[in-house]
C-alpha cells in the first residue's frame, strides 16, 4: 500500500481510500495476443462470459494436448470466475514445418486394390477410379503427430498468457462502468431511506388520528380511559415500527460501499444485496402508509438493479 502524506484529516482518509480501492471486474471481456519465434506464429484469442465458477473451454490442436494442463494453470492464476473460451491458431513456416507430416500406407493401398480388382472382376463391373476410392479408404493416409519444440511450447504458454492479462485490462474498463452504477443505485437507496425516516413521524399522527376517530364514532368520550388508551395505541404503534429495518439497512448499505472499495467480489456483494432485500421486504409490509411504500417501491427497484449489475461482477 503506497502511503500519503496530507495535511488535513479527511484528505488523509480519501488517499489512504484510494490506494486500498480494488478495480472492480466485469466477467465479460476479450482478449488477443500473438507472438512468433522460430518460424511459428501463434495466436491466442479468449473470450469470457457470466459463469458462477471459472470453467475453461479450451480449443487445442492434438499436437498441443500436453499443454492443456499448463495452459489451464495460467488461466486459473489470472482469471478469477466466468466461462471462458479459448482459441488457438497456431502456423509453421516451410523451415518449421516437418516433412513427414503427412504419412501414406502403401502396402494397405495395394491391398485394397487387388481387393478391388477381383470384386469387379466377379461382379463383372468397371472399377473406373480406383485411385480416387482408395484414397477414401481409412488409414490409408494419415497425419503424423507433429513435433513441436520446448521454445514453441513457451510461445504458446507466453502468448496465452499475455492474451489473459489483455481479458483482465478488458474487464477492469467494462468493471469501472459497473461500479459506478452501483454506487449510484446504493445512494438512490439511501435517498429513499431518508424519504421514509421524514414521513414517519406524519404516519404516526395520521394513525393516531385515525384510531381515536374510530373509537369516537362507538364510544362516548367519557368511557374512554386516556391512560389506557395511550398504552395500547403505543403497543400498536411499535407492532408496526420499524426502527430496527431502517438500523440494519443503514449498515446493509454501509457494507456494501466499503466492500465496492475494498473487495468488489461479486458473490460477498450478491449476498449483501439479499440482506438489503430482506429488510425492505419487512419494511414494506409495515409501511402502512403511502409515502413510506412509494420510497420501499423505489429502493427495491433500484435494489432490483443492483443485483443484475452483481451478477456481472468477477
Amino acid at each position: 500500500m503506497q502511503i500519503v502524506f496530507c495535511h488535513s484529516t479527511d484528505a488523509c482518509v480519501f488517499s489512504l481510500q484510494l490506494t486500498q480501492r480494488k478495480t472492480i471486474q466485469s466477467m465479460t471481456g476479450f482478449g488477443r495476443a500473438e507472438g512468433e519465434s522460430n518460424g511459428v506464429k501463434a495466436t491466442c484469442e479468449i473470450k469470457s462470459l457470466n459463469g458462477r465458477y471459472l470453467e475453461v473451454d479450451l480449443r487445442l490442436p492434438r499436437f498441443m494436448y500436453e499443454l492443456d494442463p499448463d495452459i489451464r494453470r495460467i488461466l486459473t492464476d489470472k482469471l478469477e470466475r466466468g466461462s471462458v473460451s479459448v482459441v488457438y491458431n497456431i502456423t509453421f513456416s516451410k523451415e518449421a514445418s516437418n516433412a513427414n507430416e503427412i504419412e501414406l500406407n502403401t502396402s494397405l493401398a495395394k491391398a485394397y486394390l487387388n481387393k478391388l480388382n477381383e470384386l469387379s472382376t466377379e461382379l463383372g463391373l468397371e472399377f473406373k477410379d480406383p485411385f480416387r476410392e482408395i484414397i477414401k479408404i481409412p488409414d490409408v493416409i494419415n497425419s503424423a503427430d507433429k513435433k513441436i519444440s520446448a521454445e514453441t511450447k513457451q510461445l504458446i504458454k507466453d502468448v496465452t498468457a499475455l492474451a489473459a492479462e489483455h481479458l483482465v485490462e478488458f474487464r477492469k474498463e467494462e468493471g469501472k462502468n459497473t461500479g459506478e452504477k452501483l454506487s449510484a443505485a446504493a445512494a438512490a437507496i439511501r435517498t429513499q431511506l431518508a424519504v421514509v425516516e421524514e414521513a414517519e413521524e406524519p404516519r404516526r399522527a395520521s394513525l393516531r388520528e385515525r384510531i381515536y376517530s374510530n373509537l369516537a364514532e362507538h364510544l362516548k368520550e367519557s368511557n374512554v380511559d386516556a391512560s389506557r388508551f395511550e398504552q395500547e395505541l403505543l403497543l400498536y404503534l411499535e407492532k408496526w415500527d420499524i426502527v430496527e429495518e431502517k438500523q440494519r439497512l443503514k449498515q446493509h448499505l454501509d457494507y456494501f460501499e466499503e466492500c465496492l472499495i475494498q473487495e468488489p467480489l461479486g458473490r460477498k456483494l450478491n449476498f449483501i444485496a439479499q440482506e438489503m432485500g430482506r429488510e425492505m421486504n419487512t419494511m414494506g409490509v409495515k409501511s402502512n402508509h403511502f409515502q413510506m411504500q412509494q420510497a420501499v417501491v423505489i429502493m427495491k427497484e433500484k435494489l432490483e438493479q443492483i443485483k443484475e449489475q452483481v451478477l456481472n461482477i468477477v
